[in-house]
């Protein structure tokens, strides 16, 4: 009977039927070499199933990120507009209203008939739709943002970790040790903090070697232990004005946004609302001109069949013709200028350039119709509201408190570092039971090197001189812009009275200057004078009407009495002592 010695391979790699190669059997014979392939798609699915896996994760998770932060910041930004405007505005930066404006419109580039925009609209879309408006809603979303990381440092934190290594020494004789249990260490560490209002931070922390607890419970570690700790400054760093100064000015920074943004919407519905015009009132002067071309055509037929029946002079045809291509010419640049308009004013609404969109001119009548609306409040008094009421002027009063109180706080801050301390400890032993050590210390810094703090001292007395002397200066330039404007306003009205009665003047001196060259009573030079004058008096009173207009929303803007809805309309605060908003237009 033999009896050889039979050796069973555990390992394919150690099996004396390898390849040439060194490989295991199946990697050499062919009849086995379908198996690898197989274990080779197998693996290949396993890993982007595990990819798969891990990519819809991440997205579930950044979808629970942007959610939870979206929350926190629209909280922010609500709570800050209830301190600094006393009431809680629309806000998002979702834009989904923009999308549904473009979809509204048809892209149609050769489409011939130009829709038309009321003012309404525009605001609308502009406030929806506009890039720069965008931006700075984002901006606005993303300070409410850095606020919860300021927040977050003063709310309860928890923290928590999980490790698991392994280690072991190999000795020179062969042997080799390991550590833990077989050669594995494994635990997890929690822990909970909380900076109270007097300055104290307190934090307690639990500690457990997980696998030890779960494969030999009955073996003592030190690493299970329940932990607590206080530590409270006497002196330096004492009491709610210097421990909450972080959060306390990363909340008022947040007010002071707010404020801006408010100031910044008023003031792009006021930009758009120009623009608006300004388009219109290129559109008006792009109609006049025509209309000025199609009268220079008619005064040069009617002087050339004059100077044929003799009854003018040739040089005098001569000036109408020169007269009809001056009129031309300014025809052309007028139809430049107003497609230059209306490309700017489709960027600015954040419209495709090409889209076939024109403000309508319905607009430019209904404000002929109105006239100049007229303010219902006495220089003196406007003085005293935009000084008041101004939003950026509150923001800055509330900013020289924010340095007086930095100043206070940098005083404190030459007192020496005393600090009380207790600590706890708990360590577990199920053998020998729990072991208690505790820890009360007293610290004393005394601070003889003052360069760093009396330099951030004298620098916070500047800073806040310089604070002062910017609100005086920004309250005295207030008061000189509500009186310009008040001026400028008082100049339009004027102006604007003026060329009404131009127009009237310019068309009664054509007709008559018409009448008189028929019967030979006046030049051709004078009838083209008076259309000249015709056709300038109607531009001037449409710019004096539109100036008029804006420099009257920007004196409500001034004085702090310029309200606006959600899509952009204004209203005018008409009554100052009721409050009665009067909406326009």
């Amino acid at each position: 009977m033999d009896h050889r010695e039979t050796k069973i391979f555990s390992d394919p790699c150690d099996s004396p039927n390898k390849g040439l190669l060194g490989c295991p059997l199946f990697h050499s014979i062919p009849v086995l070499f379908p198996m690898k392939i197989l274990f080779s798609n197998y693996c290949r699915f396993g890993i982007l199933l595990v990819a798969m896996t891990l990519a819809s994760s991440c997205t579930k998770i950044g979808n629970y990120a942007q959610k939870r932060a979206d929350r926190a910041a629209y909280g922010n930004i609500a709570w800050s507009q209830r301190n600094a405007l006393g009431e809680t505005a629309p806000f998002t930066i979702n834009q989904e209203e923009t999308e549904r404006i473009r979809a509204l419109f048809e892209y149609d580039a050769q489409r011939e008939e130009a829709e038309l925009l009321s003012l309404s609209d525009t605001l609308a879309i502009a406030m929806a739709n506009s890039r720069s408006y965008q931006t700075r809603k984002e901006s606005l979303f993303i300070e409410a943002l850095n606020l919860t990381e300021v927040q977050k440092d003063f709310n309860v934190n928890y923290s928590g970790s999980a490790y698991a290594r392994s280690s072991s020494t190999s000795f020179k004789d062969g042997t080799t040790e390991t550590f833990g249990d077989n050669g594995v260490n494994s635990g997890f560490d929690l822990g909970v903090s909380k900076l109270l209002a007097t300055g104290a931070r307190v934090s307690m922390g639990f500690s457990q070697d997980a696998l030890r607890f779960f494969t030999n419970p009955d073996a003592s570690s030190a690493n299970n232990a329940l932990s607590f700790s206080i530590v409270q400054p006497l002196l330096n760093g004492f009491g709610p004005l210097v421990t909450k100064e972080p959060l306390r000015q990363a909340e008022r920074n947040m007010v002071y946004a707010v404020r801006d943004f408010k100031r910044y919407q008023q003031n792009f519905v006021i930009d758009i609302t120009s623009q608006y015009y300004s388009t219109l009132r290129s559109f008006d002067q792009l109609a006049n001109e025509r209309k000025n071309y199609e009268s220079s055509i008619a005064n040069r037929e009617q002087s050339e069949s004059y100077a044929k029946a003799g009854r003018i002079a040739a040089f005098e045809a001569a000036q109408a013709r020169q007269s009809e291509l001056n009129a031309a010419d300014r025809w052309t640049v007028s139809q430049a200028d107003y497609q230059t308009t209306l490309d700017d004013f489709r960027f600015t609404l954040g419209l495709p350039i090409e889209l076939n969109v024109e403000p309508d001119p319905q607009e430019l009548r209904n404000l002929e119709q109105r006239g100049l609306v007229e303010v219902d409040i006495a220089l003196d008094a406007a003085v005293v509201s935009a000084a008041s009421n101004r939003l950026d002027l509150v923001s800055q009063r509330e900013q020289v408190e924010d340095k007086v109180r930095k100043l206070e706080i940098q005083r404190r801050d030459f007192l020496p570092n005393l600090d009380v301390a207790y600590n706890v400890e708990k360590e577990f032993d199920s053998a020998s039971g729990a072991d208690v050590s505790q820890n009360l210390s007293v610290g004393l810094d005394l601070p003889f090197e003052w360069t760093e703090k009396r330099n951030r001292y004298r620098i916070a007395q500047i800073t806040l001189d310089r604070e002062r002397r910017t609100l005086e200066e920004d309250e005295s330039d207030v008061q000189r812009s509500v009186r310009d404007l008040w001026r400028k306003l008082e100049r339009n009205r004027s102006v604007y009275k003026n060329r009404l009665l131009s127009v009237k003047l310019a068309k009664r001196r054509v007709e008559n200057t018409t009448l008189l060259l028929k019967q030979g009573k006046a030049l051709t030079r004078d009838l083209l004078d008076a259309q000249d004058d015709l056709l300038s008096s109607e531009n001037e009173a449409t710019l004096s009407l539109v100036d008029y207009t804006i420099n009257r929303l920007r004196f409500w803007d001034a004085i702090e009495r310029f309200e606006i809805d959600p899509k952009g309309m204004w209203y005018e605060k008409m009554d100052g002592n009721s409050g009665t908003a009067v909406a326009a237009p």
